[in-house]
């Protein structure tokens, strides 16, 4: 009983190695990896060549008065002049019921995103 018990788990024990090594590959070899890196190079060309188109064509913003309209129909009105703020083109404005509000504005198009809290 002793020597089939061991002969069995002995044979069951090689199976299982045999099995194990034929799945294992190297951290380099295993292909789901290197698409998942080649899919990172690839993006970072691409955000390298957006970087360089917008470097060479720089859009014109949006004038003031685009922006007042697109503000007038949202109901605000204009305090002051558009600016940067934190990388956003912000106005501040009056609402409907005279608040003062800062408002986030697309500085392309003129066209209104939402309300800024500062």
């Amino acid at each position: 009983m002793f020597n089939t018990k061991t002969l069995l788990a002995a044979a069951s024990l090689a199976v299982l190695a045999a099995a194990g090594t034929a799945n294992a590959a190297p951290w380099e070899d295993r292909h789901d990896r290197q698409e998942m890196r080649h899919d990172r190079q690839d993006l970072r060309h691409d955000r390298r060549e957006l970087r360089h188109d917008m470097r060479v064509e720089h859009r014109g913003y949006a004038g003031r008065i685009r922006i007042a309209d697109g503000l007038r129909f949202h109901r605000y009105s204009m305090i002051g002049d558009p600016y940067f703020v934190h990388g956003r083109y912000v106005v501040r404005t009056h609402d409907r019921f005279s608040r003062i509000v800062f408002v986030q504005v697309d500085p392309y198009s003129g066209a209104f995103i939402r309300e800024v809290v500062l």
